[in-house]
């Protein structure tokens, strides 16, 4: 079983991980494993409790297929300054790294971004937050969801957009069955049977 984890901080915004979540652990080969800073229950800000499966330090001894940082409101805390190390992990090993929402900006404080194509809430934000360690401007592109390389950003409305481009990066199925997939979520169900 290839092995996605999503980093649920505290305030987690569950509607940015829900789509992708039930996509990826309906497949045979695919599970989702959550991750905080403790084992203790995380709150999301549409009122779920989440107990993680693991802690970041439990996380960095295993392997897995792709980091998830599902956006929130912890992101700008000290909190999240605990999950560089991982992030670190999965970059060095050439992880599919995906952030969504205010993980973008967090994203940008870790360098991630400089060198790829990718996206964020916005630009000035993006920049203001991330300060010196953000030089990749000339990259960024006002779009719902972008994919470079391993890495994949998405704005705080582009859950599904999000889910989309991590699904391809995966393979987790063929593209045909992910824009299908896409269709029936993005246009309602009538839309999209108009399309199959």
């Amino acid at each position: 079983m290839k092995e996605i984890l999503f980093v649920l901080l505290e305030e987690y915004a569950d509607w940015e991980a829900a789509s992708l979540a039930a996509a990826l652990n309906q497949l045979e080969n695919f599970t989702v494993k959550t991750v905080s800073n403790t084992k203790q229950p995380v709150h999301s800000m549409g009122g779920f409790t989440t107990l993680p499966d693991y802690t970041l330090a439990e996380a960095e001894q295993i392997d897995f297929e792709a980091l998830i940082l599902i956006g929130g409101k912890s992101w700008r805390t000290n909190v999240a300054d605990e999950v560089a190390s991982l992030v670190k992990k999965a970059e060095q090993k050439g992880t599919i790294i995906a952030a969504i929402c205010d993980a973008t900006v967090y994203a940008g404080t870790l360098g991630l971004l400089n060198e790829v194509k990718h996206t964020s809430n916005q630009l000035p934000d993006l920049k203001a937050y991330a300060g010196q360690k953000y030089t990749g401007e000339n990259h960024y592109l006002d779009v719902q969801a972008v994919r470079d390389k391993n890495i994949i950003t998405a704005n705080g409305t582009g859950h599904l957009e999000f889910a989309q481009e991590v699904l391809l990066a995966l393979q987790a199925m063929s593209e045909a069955e992910i824009a299908q997939w896409y269709d029936f979520y993005k246009l309602g169900y009538y839309e999209a049977m108009k399309k199959s």
